[in-house]
């Protein structure tokens, strides 16, 4: 009976120490867009065809241990109403999420609703975290100084820049794509039937790769430009400094 009560409290412990890892909130009817400010965190951000916002971390959040019975400061102007060092607040149509301390170095795993536009900042460009955002359908901006960008099956415009980072997407979709990077890789993966007017940035410091068949270029300019299978959306893939790769999505 001892054990047996020993595993029930167990249970409950994980329990109590499970549901202080993830923050659950019910998402405005009138919320067209959302703002995602990360500062020092790696974010994997998955649509999902739901109306409710959900954050995860991986880990509990631990203070030192000198900080036993004391509460932390916050000093960004922002209330941590998740728990889990970020603030949530929605006005009228643009939910906001923003990290507001210092206080966690792992992964916030980010559930929105598929419908939204999305746009990821950071605000402390001095680290080089990773977003991977997926399977969201509306519009899509990023912009980040270190971090490096996955994109996965997004439907509507995307525009993502990354200064010393990579820029990565795997996309089934044909609209509007700008992908830039000053010094890392640029890759794009797409269907092999894409109707689309390609625009490539060419440089001395870089090479371009691709699958599909491209005009010989001669360098009298700075960029390529193609129809692919008689054109149609906009792509543009530019880079200074780091390799562009075209790819067939297999």
């Amino acid at each position: 009976m001892k054990k047996l009560l020993t595993l029930i409290l167990l249970c409950i412990g994980w329990q109590i120490s499970f549901g202080q890892m993830r923050f659950a909130a019910p998402l405005k009817s009138t919320s067209k867009q959302a703002i995602v400010l990360i500062e020092r965190n790696n974010i994997n951000i998955q649509g999902y065809e739901g109306n409710e916002i959900r954050i995860e971390i991986n880990e509990p959040i631990t203070p030192p241990k000198q900080a036993d019975g004391l509460k932390r400061v916050i000093i960004k102007g922002l209330e941590d109403n998740t728990q889990l060092g970020v603030n949530v607040s929605q006005e009228d149509t643009t939910l906001v999420i923003r990290e507001v301390c210092n206080c966690y170095s792992g992964t916030y795993t980010i559930y929105l609703p598929n419908k939204l536009s999305l746009m990821v900042y950071e605000n402390f460009p001095q680290h080089g975290q990773r977003w991977a955002i997926k399977d969201m359908i509306g519009n899509f901006e990023a912009s980040t100084e270190f971090g490096n960008i996955y994109l996965q099956n997004l439907i509507g415009n995307i525009k993502a820049y990354t200064r010393h980072g990579s820029v990565n997407a795997y996309l089934n979709q044909t609209n509007n794509i700008y992908l830039s990077s000053l010094y890392g890789k640029v890759l794009l993966e797409v269907p092999a039937n894409i109707k689309a007017d390609l625009k490539i940035r060419i440089s001395d410091w870089n090479d371009v790769f691709t699958d599909f068949q491209l005009p010989v270029y001669e360098n009298k300019q700075n960029f390529l430009t193609a129809s692919l299978n008689g054109g149609g959306t906009p792509i543009e893939l530019k880079s200074e400094h780091g390799n562009i790769y075209l790819r067939k999505k297999k």
